[in-house]
């Protein structure tokens, strides 16, 4: 980006319909599960975009950073959901770390719409 900021995306498929996905994504108590209590209570930032079941953009500001912008946008896709996550604006030292950070993030989320299936 030449900026000094980089961007993550990432995709996911999972086994669940786009409303269950939607809901994890969005329900404060599915939020913590996935996330983690501890970074999501540390979280500011505001909502910028929000179409139902299909896409929610993010300001993003954890504690110490600069904000950054996260969008994930989500498409059926036969009996699942296609998850892609973009988050753009990440200061380029943090970049590396956001990778590892959302993969562990996103295995969290299919555990818990896993549970919700059982």
């Amino acid at each position: 980006m030449g900026d000094g900021r980089c961007a993550v995306r990432l995709t996911r498929r999972y086994a669940a319909a786009p409303a269950d996905v939607w809901s994890a994504l969005t329900e404060p108590e599915s939020l913590g599960r996935w996330l983690g209590e501890r970074e999501w209570a540390g979280m500011g930032g505001r909502v910028r975009e929000v179409e139902p079941e299909r896409l929610l953009e993010l300001d993003w500001r954890a504690p110490g950073e600069e904000t950054s912008l996260v969008r994930f946008e989500l498409s059926a896709d036969g009996d699942g959901t296609l998850l892609v996550l973009d988050h753009r604006l990440i200061e380029e030292p943090l970049g590396m770390a956001y990778i590892r950070t959302w993969m562990g993030h996103l295995g969290h989320l299919e555990s818990l719409l896993e549970g919700h299936r059982r």
